[in-house]
Protein backbone atom coordinates (compact mmCIF):
# COMPACT_ATOMS: atom_id res chain seq x y z
CA UNK A 1 0.00 0.00 0.00
CA UNK A 2 1.08 3.48 -1.01
CA UNK A 3 0.36 6.32 1.06
CA UNK A 4 0.66 10.11 0.57
CA UNK A 5 0.99 12.38 3.70
CA UNK A 6 0.34 16.16 3.32
CA UNK A 7 1.34 18.72 5.72
CA UNK A 8 2.16 21.53 6.58
CA UNK A 9 5.67 22.91 7.43
CA UNK A 10 4.71 23.26 11.40
CA UNK A 11 3.97 19.77 11.44
CA UNK A 12 6.53 18.12 9.74
CA UNK A 13 7.74 16.19 13.36
CA UNK A 14 3.66 14.61 13.37
CA UNK A 15 4.60 14.03 9.78
CA UNK A 16 8.11 12.23 10.48
CA UNK A 17 6.52 10.33 13.20
CA UNK A 18 3.69 8.95 11.00
CA UNK A 19 5.57 7.81 8.37
CA UNK A 20 7.63 6.04 11.06
CA UNK A 21 4.35 4.27 12.13
CA UNK A 22 3.26 3.69 8.50
CA UNK A 23 6.61 1.87 7.57
CA UNK A 24 6.29 -0.35 10.87
CA UNK A 25 3.27 -1.49 9.02
CA UNK A 26 5.29 -2.00 5.80
CA UNK A 27 3.37 0.70 4.00
CA UNK A 28 5.52 2.93 1.54
CA UNK A 29 4.99 6.67 2.36
CA UNK A 30 5.18 9.86 0.31
CA UNK A 31 5.75 13.53 2.30
CA UNK A 32 4.89 16.72 0.67
CA UNK A 33 4.62 19.82 2.96
CA UNK A 34 2.96 21.62 0.72
CA UNK A 35 4.87 24.07 -0.49
CA UNK A 36 7.38 24.40 -3.16
CA UNK A 37 10.56 22.51 -3.40
CA UNK A 38 11.39 23.29 -7.03
CA UNK A 39 10.34 24.16 -10.78
CA UNK A 40 8.83 20.36 -11.26
CA UNK A 41 7.29 20.26 -7.71
CA UNK A 42 3.93 20.53 -8.49
CA UNK A 43 3.97 17.67 -11.32
CA UNK A 44 5.51 15.26 -9.15
CA UNK A 45 2.77 16.03 -6.17
CA UNK A 46 0.08 14.86 -9.16
CA UNK A 47 2.05 11.84 -9.84
CA UNK A 48 2.57 10.93 -6.33
CA UNK A 49 -1.55 11.43 -5.63
CA UNK A 50 -2.41 9.09 -8.88
CA UNK A 51 0.09 5.91 -7.30
CA UNK A 52 -1.48 6.40 -3.53
CA UNK A 53 -3.84 3.84 -2.03
CA UNK A 54 -4.44 6.41 0.65
CA UNK A 55 -4.38 9.92 0.59
CA UNK A 56 -3.58 11.12 4.38
CA UNK A 57 -3.76 14.86 5.39
CA UNK A 58 -2.18 15.98 8.21
CA UNK A 59 -4.61 18.79 9.75
CA UNK A 60 -3.77 22.07 11.61
CA UNK A 61 -4.98 25.62 11.31
CA UNK A 62 -1.58 25.68 8.99
CA UNK A 63 -2.80 23.14 6.75
CA UNK A 64 -6.46 23.69 6.13
CA UNK A 65 -5.17 27.82 5.37
CA UNK A 66 -2.07 25.98 3.21
CA UNK A 67 -2.85 25.90 -0.72
CA UNK A 68 -0.85 23.55 -1.53
CA UNK A 69 -2.02 21.08 0.70
CA UNK A 70 -5.93 21.78 -0.11
CA UNK A 71 -5.07 21.84 -3.81
CA UNK A 72 -3.41 18.08 -3.17
CA UNK A 73 -6.27 17.29 -1.08
CA UNK A 74 -9.41 18.18 -3.63
CA UNK A 75 -7.12 16.12 -6.58
CA UNK A 76 -6.95 13.22 -4.59
CA UNK A 77 -10.85 13.65 -4.40
CA UNK A 78 -11.31 13.80 -7.51
CA UNK A 79 -9.24 10.58 -8.18
CA UNK A 80 -11.46 9.10 -5.87
CA UNK A 81 -8.66 7.89 -3.50
CA UNK A 82 -9.39 6.89 0.04
CA UNK A 83 -8.77 10.11 2.44
CA UNK A 84 -7.81 9.67 5.87
CA UNK A 85 -7.61 12.73 8.50
CA UNK A 86 -4.76 12.58 11.00
CA UNK A 87 -4.83 15.49 13.71
CA UNK A 88 -1.84 17.32 14.27
CA UNK A 89 -3.69 20.37 15.86
CA UNK A 90 -7.10 20.45 16.50
CA UNK A 91 -8.57 22.39 13.64
CA UNK A 92 -12.54 22.84 11.40
CA UNK A 93 -11.44 20.31 8.59
CA UNK A 94 -12.30 21.63 4.64
CA UNK A 95 -15.05 20.53 2.86
CA UNK A 96 -13.26 17.87 1.00
CA UNK A 97 -12.23 16.48 4.37
CA UNK A 98 -15.04 16.50 6.16
CA UNK A 99 -16.28 13.10 5.65
CA UNK A 100 -13.35 11.57 6.07
CA UNK A 101 -12.31 9.13 8.99
CA UNK A 102 -10.13 11.24 11.80
CA UNK A 103 -7.23 9.30 13.74
CA UNK A 104 -5.85 11.59 16.45
CA UNK A 105 -2.43 10.17 17.47
CA UNK A 106 -1.95 12.43 20.52
CA UNK A 107 -1.31 10.93 23.77
CA UNK A 108 -0.65 7.45 22.53
CA UNK A 109 1.96 4.81 23.15
CA UNK A 110 3.76 3.53 19.97
CA UNK A 111 2.32 0.09 21.39
CA UNK A 112 -1.01 1.65 21.60
CA UNK A 113 -1.06 3.85 18.28
CA UNK A 114 0.30 1.57 15.58
CA UNK A 115 -2.15 -1.12 15.93
CA UNK A 116 -5.03 1.37 16.06
CA UNK A 117 -3.63 3.19 13.06
CA UNK A 118 -3.72 -0.50 11.16
CA UNK A 119 -7.30 -0.60 12.42
CA UNK A 120 -8.10 2.78 10.53
CA UNK A 121 -5.78 2.09 7.48
CA UNK A 122 -7.98 -1.49 7.28
CA UNK A 123 -11.43 -0.07 7.49
CA UNK A 124 -10.96 2.28 4.47
CA UNK A 125 -12.77 1.16 1.25
CA UNK A 126 -9.77 -0.20 -1.24
CA UNK A 127 -8.73 2.72 -3.97
CA UNK A 128 -10.99 1.96 -7.08
CA UNK A 129 -9.60 2.17 -10.53
CA UNK A 130 -8.41 5.69 -11.55
CA UNK A 131 -10.81 7.88 -13.61
CA UNK A 132 -10.70 7.58 -17.20
CA UNK A 133 -9.47 10.12 -18.62
CA UNK A 134 -8.58 11.91 -15.68
CA UNK A 135 -9.69 14.95 -14.02
CA UNK A 136 -7.62 18.14 -15.46
CA UNK A 137 -4.30 18.63 -13.85
CA UNK A 138 -5.32 21.43 -10.89
CA UNK A 139 -3.30 24.64 -11.75
CA UNK A 140 0.17 25.37 -9.18
CA UNK A 141 -1.03 26.50 -6.14
CA UNK A 142 2.02 28.68 -6.15
CA UNK A 143 3.69 30.90 -8.48
CA UNK A 144 7.14 30.06 -7.77
CA UNK A 145 7.52 26.98 -9.73
CA UNK A 146 5.73 28.71 -12.92
CA UNK A 147 8.16 31.13 -12.69
CA UNK A 148 11.04 28.70 -12.56
CA UNK A 149 10.20 27.31 -15.66
CA UNK A 150 9.86 29.96 -17.83
CA UNK A 151 13.51 31.15 -16.38
CA UNK A 152 14.07 27.54 -18.11
CA UNK A 153 16.47 28.30 -21.71
CA UNK A 154 14.19 25.78 -23.18
CA UNK A 155 10.99 24.13 -23.04
CA UNK A 156 8.48 21.93 -25.10
CA UNK A 157 5.52 23.09 -26.76
CA UNK A 158 3.48 21.31 -24.27
CA UNK A 159 4.96 22.19 -21.47
CA UNK A 160 4.44 26.12 -22.58
CA UNK A 161 0.98 24.83 -23.43
CA UNK A 162 0.73 23.54 -19.97
CA UNK A 163 2.02 26.21 -18.34
CA UNK A 164 -0.13 28.70 -20.37
CA UNK A 165 -3.47 27.11 -19.25
CA UNK A 166 -2.35 27.56 -15.72
CA UNK A 167 -1.21 30.87 -15.88
CA UNK A 168 -4.69 31.81 -17.59
CA UNK A 169 -6.82 29.72 -14.60
CA UNK A 170 -4.93 31.82 -11.74
CA UNK A 171 -5.69 35.38 -14.12
CA UNK A 172 -9.36 34.25 -11.95
CA UNK A 173 -7.72 35.37 -8.76
CA UNK A 174 -7.61 39.10 -8.16
CA UNK A 175 -5.08 39.05 -5.80
CA UNK A 176 -2.44 36.90 -8.05
CA UNK A 177 -3.50 38.65 -11.06
CA UNK A 178 -1.07 41.32 -11.34
CA UNK A 179 1.92 39.10 -10.67
CA UNK A 180 0.46 36.55 -13.36
CA UNK A 181 0.24 39.33 -15.80
CA UNK A 182 3.81 39.78 -15.54
CA UNK A 183 4.14 36.26 -16.03
CA UNK A 184 2.39 35.66 -19.51
CA UNK A 185 4.33 39.13 -20.58
CA UNK A 186 7.64 37.11 -19.77
CA UNK A 187 6.08 34.48 -21.69
CA UNK A 188 5.21 36.36 -24.62
CA UNK A 189 8.92 36.99 -25.00
CA UNK A 190 10.32 33.84 -25.23
CA UNK A 191 11.61 33.07 -28.52
CA UNK A 192 10.63 28.98 -28.56
CA UNK A 193 7.46 29.88 -28.39
CA UNK A 194 5.00 28.63 -31.06
CA UNK A 195 3.20 30.39 -33.22
CA UNK A 196 -0.02 29.01 -31.84
CA UNK A 197 0.42 29.36 -28.31
CA UNK A 198 2.34 32.99 -29.17
CA UNK A 199 -1.05 34.08 -30.86
CA UNK A 200 -3.07 33.13 -27.85
CA UNK A 201 -0.95 35.00 -25.80
CA UNK A 202 -1.33 38.18 -27.60
CA UNK A 203 -5.00 37.68 -27.15
CA UNK A 204 -4.97 38.04 -23.45
CA UNK A 205 -2.47 40.43 -23.57
CA UNK A 206 -4.52 42.69 -26.57
CA UNK A 207 -4.88 46.55 -25.82
CA UNK A 208 -8.19 46.70 -23.29
CA UNK A 209 -9.32 48.18 -20.07
CA UNK A 210 -8.04 45.75 -17.25
CA UNK A 211 -8.36 45.59 -13.15
CA UNK A 212 -5.81 47.41 -11.69
CA UNK A 213 -2.82 45.57 -10.85
CA UNK A 214 -1.92 47.97 -7.87
CA UNK A 215 -6.01 48.15 -7.20
CA UNK A 216 -5.21 51.71 -6.69
CA UNK A 217 -8.66 52.45 -8.72
CA UNK A 218 -11.04 50.22 -10.74
CA UNK A 219 -9.78 49.79 -14.38
CA UNK A 220 -5.89 50.67 -15.80
CA UNK A 221 -5.59 50.78 -19.67
CA UNK A 222 -2.87 47.98 -20.90
CA UNK A 223 -1.77 49.05 -24.08
CA UNK A 224 -0.63 45.90 -25.34
CA UNK A 225 2.97 46.54 -24.05
CA UNK A 226 2.83 48.48 -20.81
CA UNK A 227 0.43 49.52 -18.06
CA UNK A 228 -0.89 53.46 -19.06
CA UNK A 229 -1.71 56.30 -17.04
CA UNK A 230 -5.24 56.02 -18.57
CA UNK A 231 -7.70 55.18 -15.60
CA UNK A 232 -11.13 54.44 -14.70
CA UNK A 233 -12.59 55.21 -11.39
CA UNK A 234 -16.42 55.19 -10.44
CA UNK A 235 -17.71 56.25 -13.75
CA UNK A 236 -14.52 58.81 -14.36
CA UNK A 237 -11.94 58.37 -17.05
CA UNK A 238 -8.81 60.27 -16.62
CA UNK A 239 -5.32 60.65 -16.84
CA UNK A 240 -3.93 59.83 -13.45
CA UNK A 241 -0.54 61.13 -14.28
CA UNK A 242 -2.63 64.88 -14.26
CA UNK A 243 -5.55 63.68 -12.25
CA UNK A 244 -4.64 62.89 -8.48
CA UNK A 245 -5.71 59.26 -7.85
CA UNK A 246 -8.78 58.84 -5.26
CA UNK A 247 -7.56 59.29 -1.94
CA UNK A 248 -8.15 55.46 -0.68
CA UNK A 249 -6.88 52.42 -1.79
CA UNK A 250 -8.94 50.44 -4.59
CA UNK A 251 -11.09 47.35 -2.53
CA UNK A 252 -14.41 47.57 -3.93
CA UNK A 253 -16.06 48.43 -0.74
CA UNK A 254 -17.95 51.61 -0.86
CA UNK A 255 -15.86 54.90 0.77
CA UNK A 256 -16.47 55.10 4.44
CA UNK A 257 -18.28 58.05 5.32
CA UNK A 258 -16.09 60.80 7.01
CA UNK A 259 -17.32 61.92 10.93
CA UNK A 260 -19.07 64.72 10.76
CA UNK A 261 -16.81 67.43 12.90
CA UNK A 262 -18.06 68.73 16.19
CA UNK A 263 -20.43 71.89 16.23
CA UNK A 264 -17.93 74.45 18.09
CA UNK A 265 -18.74 76.58 20.74
CA UNK A 266 -19.99 80.32 20.30
CA UNK A 267 -17.12 82.48 21.47
CA UNK A 268 -18.74 85.88 23.43
CA UNK A 269 -18.42 88.85 21.74
CA UNK A 270 -15.16 90.42 21.86
CA UNK A 271 -13.83 94.37 22.28
CA UNK A 272 -13.50 96.99 19.01
CA UNK A 273 -9.60 96.75 19.57
CA UNK A 274 -9.27 93.20 19.57
CA UNK A 275 -11.56 92.90 16.85
CA UNK A 276 -9.26 95.21 14.70
CA UNK A 277 -5.85 93.58 15.85
CA UNK A 278 -7.52 90.58 14.31
CA UNK A 279 -8.59 91.85 11.33
CA UNK A 280 -4.92 92.89 10.45
CA UNK A 281 -3.58 89.52 11.54
CA UNK A 282 -5.98 87.80 8.91
CA UNK A 283 -5.07 90.25 6.26
CA UNK A 284 -1.83 89.25 7.22
CA UNK A 285 -3.05 85.52 6.76
CA UNK A 286 -4.65 86.00 3.89
CA UNK A 287 -1.73 87.22 2.26
CA UNK A 288 -0.01 84.77 3.31
CA UNK A 289 -2.50 82.12 1.93
CA UNK A 290 -2.18 83.62 -1.45
CA UNK A 291 1.60 83.29 -1.60
CA UNK A 292 0.58 79.13 -0.46
CA UNK A 293 -1.48 78.54 -3.20
CA UNK A 294 0.29 79.95 -5.68
CA UNK A 295 3.26 78.10 -4.81
CA UNK A 296 1.09 74.76 -4.72
CA UNK A 297 -0.34 76.07 -8.08
CA UNK A 298 3.81 75.94 -9.62
CA UNK A 299 4.26 73.15 -7.62
CA UNK A 300 1.17 71.39 -9.24
CA UNK A 301 1.88 72.47 -12.85
CA UNK A 302 5.65 70.88 -12.00
CA UNK A 303 4.17 68.10 -10.59
CA UNK A 304 2.06 67.33 -13.75
CA UNK A 305 4.31 68.71 -16.20
CA UNK A 306 3.62 66.11 -19.22
CA UNK A 307 6.96 67.02 -20.96
CA UNK A 308 9.39 64.40 -20.46
CA UNK A 309 13.29 64.57 -21.13
CA UNK A 310 12.57 60.55 -21.50
CA UNK A 311 11.93 59.61 -24.74
CA UNK A 312 10.03 56.53 -23.47
CA UNK A 313 8.19 57.88 -21.11
CA UNK A 314 7.32 60.80 -23.89
CA UNK A 315 5.92 58.38 -26.05
CA UNK A 316 3.47 57.07 -23.55
CA UNK A 317 2.30 60.47 -22.50
CA UNK A 318 1.84 61.25 -26.22
CA UNK A 319 -0.61 58.00 -26.94
CA UNK A 320 -2.78 58.82 -23.41
CA UNK A 321 -2.90 62.36 -24.67
CA UNK A 322 -4.60 61.13 -27.91
CA UNK A 323 -6.81 58.26 -26.12
CA UNK A 324 -8.68 61.10 -24.53
CA UNK A 325 -8.43 63.84 -26.77
CA UNK A 326 -6.37 65.46 -23.75
CA UNK A 327 -5.78 68.60 -26.78
CA UNK A 328 -4.09 70.74 -23.83
CA UNK A 329 -1.71 68.01 -22.81
CA UNK A 330 -1.20 67.21 -26.68
CA UNK A 331 -0.04 70.27 -27.42
CA UNK A 332 2.68 70.06 -24.62
CA UNK A 333 3.96 67.21 -26.11
CA UNK A 334 3.74 68.36 -29.72
CA UNK A 335 6.96 70.27 -31.35
CA UNK A 336 7.03 73.79 -31.80
CA UNK A 337 6.37 73.39 -35.47
CA UNK A 338 3.50 70.93 -35.16
CA UNK A 339 1.64 72.79 -32.12
CA UNK A 340 -0.96 74.57 -33.66
CA UNK A 341 -2.13 71.92 -35.52
CA UNK A 342 -1.66 69.09 -33.16
CA UNK A 343 -5.62 68.38 -32.60
CA UNK A 344 -5.51 68.65 -36.48
CA UNK A 345 -2.58 66.29 -37.82
CA UNK A 346 -3.23 62.96 -34.36
CA UNK A 347 -6.73 62.88 -33.33
CA UNK A 348 -9.29 61.01 -35.29
CA UNK A 349 -12.69 60.16 -33.73
CA UNK A 350 -13.42 56.91 -32.86
CA UNK A 351 -9.30 56.08 -33.34
CA UNK A 352 -7.08 54.67 -30.49
CA UNK A 353 -3.53 54.59 -30.57
CA UNK A 354 -1.49 51.66 -28.87
CA UNK A 355 2.24 52.08 -28.13
CA UNK A 356 3.78 49.39 -29.85
CA UNK A 357 7.99 49.70 -29.01
CA UNK A 358 10.07 52.83 -28.91
CA UNK A 359 13.35 53.25 -30.34
CA UNK A 360 15.29 55.53 -28.07
CA UNK A 361 18.76 54.70 -29.54
CA UNK A 362 17.97 56.23 -32.70
CA UNK A 363 18.83 59.49 -33.87
CA UNK A 364 16.26 61.08 -33.37
CA UNK A 365 14.35 59.02 -31.30
CA UNK A 366 11.23 57.47 -32.57
CA UNK A 367 8.09 55.37 -31.52
CA UNK A 368 5.89 53.12 -33.51
CA UNK A 369 1.64 52.96 -32.49
CA UNK A 370 -0.76 50.84 -33.71
CA UNK A 371 -3.81 52.81 -34.29
CA UNK A 372 -7.17 51.03 -34.19
CA UNK A 373 -10.69 52.32 -35.70
CA UNK A 374 -13.49 51.21 -32.71
CA UNK A 375 -15.88 51.15 -35.71
CA UNK A 376 -14.46 48.80 -38.63
CA UNK A 377 -11.28 47.39 -35.91
CA UNK A 378 -9.05 48.55 -39.21
CA UNK A 379 -5.55 48.94 -37.94
CA UNK A 380 -2.99 51.55 -39.04
CA UNK A 381 0.73 51.20 -37.95
CA UNK A 382 2.71 54.49 -37.84
CA UNK A 383 5.81 55.85 -36.52
CA UNK A 384 6.49 59.08 -35.19
CA UNK A 385 9.97 60.75 -34.74
CA UNK A 386 10.82 63.19 -31.73
CA UNK A 387 12.73 65.96 -31.90
CA UNK A 388 14.46 67.66 -28.35
CA UNK A 389 13.46 71.15 -27.89
CA UNK A 390 14.53 73.25 -24.43
CA UNK A 391 15.62 69.89 -23.25
CA UNK A 392 12.31 68.03 -23.84
CA UNK A 393 11.62 65.43 -26.24
CA UNK A 394 8.57 65.95 -28.01
CA UNK A 395 6.92 64.45 -30.76
CA UNK A 396 7.36 66.50 -34.84
CA UNK A 397 5.69 64.73 -37.46
CA UNK A 398 6.90 67.85 -39.78
CA UNK A 399 10.54 66.43 -39.04
CA UNK A 400 9.89 63.15 -41.02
Amino acid sequence: MQVFVSHAPSDRDVAAGLRADLAQLGRQVSLDRGEPTGPRWWEGVLQRVQRCDVFVLVASPAAVRSPGCLAALRYARALRRPVLVVTAVATALPADAETAPVFTPAGMEISERVPKLRGVLLALPAAPPLPDPLPADPAVPYLDPIRQRLDEPSLEPAELRELLRQLRLRLRDEHERAAVWGLLVRMRARTDLPAPLAAEVEKVLAPGWQPDPERRVEKRYWDGQAWTTLVRHENREFNERRVPPPEATWSGDPTPTRPRPATAARPAPKSKAVVRTQDRTRLFVIGGGVVVIAAAVIAGVLLFDPSSSDPTAAAREFVDAVNIADTTVLAQLTCEQDRPRAADIFLRPGTRFTLESVDADADPPSFTILATDAATTATDRRTYPMVEESGEWLVCQSSR
